[in-house]
Parts: C-alpha cells; sequence; structure tokens
C-alpha cells in the first residue's frame, strides 16, 4: 500500500525548515574558517549546509516550475560534488585526505587504505559527472515534467 504524499503545506514548512538549518550550519561553519576547529573542516560544513539548504530550496519551489527545479537541483548536485572533490583531494587532516599523494605528502598508503581511497576517488568522479549532466539539463530545458 503506498503512503500518502505530503500536503503542500507541509512541504513548504519542511523545506523552508532545511533551508534554515542549512544556511545556519553553512554559517556557522564559515565562522570557524581559518581556525583550528577540531576533527571537523569547516570548509565540508559550508559545503555540506549549502547542499542541505539547497535540497530544501527543491521543496519550497512548486512542481509545476520546473526549470527553476532543475537549476536549484545542479546547484545541490554541484555542492555534493564538491563536497567529494573536497574530502578526496584537498590534503590536511579529515579523512581520506588527499587520496592523490602530491609533492609534499608521501606516497606511502597503508595497504588496507587502498578500497578506500579508490571508492572515495570513484565516488567524486561520478558525482563530477552527475553534476555535469544536471547543469546540461538545467541550461538546456530539460527539466523532468512530473
Amino acid at each position: 500500500m503506498a503512503a500518502k504524499s505530503p500536503s503542500r503545506r507541509t512541504q513548504v514548512a519542511v523545506g523552508l525548515l532545511a533551508v534554515a538549518v542549512g544556511l545556519g550550519a553553512a554559517a556557522l561553519a564559515a565562522s570557524h574558517i581559518g581556525k583550528s576547529a577540531g576533527r571537523l573542516d569547516p570548509v565540508v560544513g559550508v559545503i555540506a549546509g549549502f547542499a542541505f539548504a539547497f535540497a530544501g530550496a527543491i521543496l519550497v519551489v512548486p512542481e509545476r516550475r520546473g526549470k527553476l527545479r532543475s537549476w536549484i537541483g545542479a546547484l545541490m548536485i554541484t555542492a555534493i560534488a564538491l563536497l567529494f572533490n573536497w574530502v578526496a583531494f584537498v590534503p590536511g587532516d579529515h579523512p581520506g585526505a588527499g587520496a592523490i599523494p602530491n609533492g609534499n605528502h608521501s606516497a606511502r598508503t597503508h595497504f588496507w587504505q587502498v578500497p578506500g581511497q579508490v571508492l572515495l576517488l570513484s565516488g567524486a568522479a561520478l558525482f563530477n559527472l552527475m553534476a555535469l549532466w544536471a547543469w546540461l539539463r538545467a541550461v538546456l530545458g530539460k527539466a523532468a515534467r512530473a
């Protein structure tokens, strides 16, 4: 038995709440950029906050505005792709930091870290392709009609 879809009022309320929480998290993380924030990289917090805010914005925009929803969706997928790219490619003190070694990092990795790094890099590449597809779809105006 299929569940009843939420009312439009509920969608807007949840969407506005998600936008507020996402922007609040991004602002909080942005206030820690340049400081020692512990284990969480503040740039990751900013990017994740924006991705969450864009996901909420999709809920707020009516379904009849397919072109606007496709632009917001492209922004959301791009934010997630940036998140994967930051974690996978930027060296630092975060898990999976710099999966591809550069001149400042040693090329040695523990054997058991390699599968995780391969998955992280392939996930980053896939989300980059998804972002490219979403932007092409938004620019060319091929918004899905539900």
